[in-house]
């Protein structure tokens, strides 16, 4: 019998939802909603992992306050998936929560959802991302409707556990990549408490220091591997004003913009910056799901320095006709204005141009050349 919490997340999830759903990803329904018989329960078996390893219960409790988890998104889920921009947003929130709930797990089962629904790895990776506030907002909604505290809530999905493994399809548990998540931190440290309070009572007292020994070295190793955070090459974790905190690679746009607004001149005015992580998906407005953490970054760099002024200005090829490039270059920084709007930064603040391929900066006689041509610049105007 499926778990409560999955019965309860089920009802959300109607044919309207999956078919909006497969429209955003341009999948089909069936594909869509096979996939989605498994993303759940694996990311309800990855939250229940988590939750049993040590601080994992608060942690938890903390990205679900600090996200304002309380079950709203699944009562307006249907406009959500509506609204491009507001679906995109969405994606860039759960692809950020993935890290927190499957951790290095995250490619791999991506890989296995896409097999098995038979959809693109893409797709797979974005219906995740959507799957991960579904998921926090029911398990928000319920920490408050029963008056959970960390404990509680840990103890509740520890008691599903079960329910939530013996739900993911045998065609899915199969694949590589899952069969490490089912056998998560969690169960390896609760087996480890079992056998270790078994020895202890065969052994007596006096092997009693060995076995905490033993046991803090097993609860440690499990922590590092599920929920310490690892410092990856390139990555700069910067401070803003405010207490804000982003992550972000080193010599990336929203790296030199931070350190611009922080330390730059005026007299630098008007300052461009390049987009190193922007794409869309081809001859659309539509960001691609890799470049939606981007655009959240660039939110809270904006609403940590509110004086800051900026332009975005969209750039196409030559490939195609030159008015249409025009007009979608255009669209582009409109689009990408909208996002920032929609996150909170004030319309006023933003102003948008597109100049199609009028102005190249590399040749577009090779793809690499074109590649460079096909930018979106963030210009600051004011700091």
């Amino acid at each position: 019998m499926a778990a409560p919490l999955l019965d309860t997340l089920s009802t959300y999830i109607t044919p309207d939802i999956i078919g909006k759903a497969s429209s955003f990803l341009g999948e089909s329904s069936g594909g869509t909603q096979k996939a989605l018989t498994g993303i759940f329960p694996l990311l309800l078996g990855g939250v229940s992992n988590m939750a049993s390893t040590p601080g994992g219960a608060s942690k938890l409790m903390g990205l679900l306050q600090s996200g304002g988890f309380d079950g709203s998104i699944l009562n307006n889920l249907g406009a959500l998936l509506s609204d491009g921009t507001q679906t995109q947003n969405l994606v860039g929130t759960g692809q950020q929560l993935l890290g927190n709930l499957l951790g290095d797990k995250t490619s791999a089962v991506s890989s296995a959802v896409a097999n098995y629904g038979g959809i693109t790895s893409s797709s797979a990776s974005s219906l995740l991302a959507l799957g991960a506030p579904l998921v926090m907002s029911l398990l928000g909604k319920t920490q408050a409707t029963q008056g959970l505290n960390a404990s509680g809530l840990a103890s509740l999905l520890t008691s599903q556990k079960s329910s939530f493994m013996s739900a993911i399809p045998a065609g899915l548990s199969s694949l590589p990549g899952i069969s490490s998540l089912l056998g998560g931190a969690g169960t390896a440290v609760s087996s480890a408490v079992s056998t270790a309070a078994a020895e202890t009572s065969g052994m007596g007292k006096r092997m009693l220091p060995l076995l905490l020994l033993v046991l803090i070295a097993l609860v440690l190793l499990a922590y590092w591997k599920f929920c310490g955070t690892s410092v990856k090459e390139g990555l700069s974790k910067i401070t803003l004003p405010g207490g804000a905190v982003i992550s972000v690679t080193v010599g990336s746009l929203n790296y030199n913009l931070a350190q611009f607004l922080a330390n730059g001149s005026s007299a630098e005015l008007p300052k461009t910056f390049v987009f190193d992580n922007l794409n869309f998906n081809t001859g659309t407005t539509q960001l691609t799901p890799e470049s939606v953490p981007t655009v959240n970054d660039l939110i809270v760099i904006l609403k940590a320095y509110p004086a800051a002024e900026v332009q975005l200005v969209g750039h196409t090829d030559n490939t195609g006709d030159p008015a249409a490039n025009m007009k979608l270059s255009q669209d582009r920084a409109n689009a990408v204005r909208d996002m920032l709007v929609n996150g909170g930064i004030d319309a006023n603040r933003i102003s948008t141009a597109g100049y199609g391929q009028d102005k190249p900066i590399a040749s577009n006689d090779t793809e690499e050349g074109r590649a460079k041509n096909r930018r979106t610049e963030l210009v600051v105007t004011k700091k």
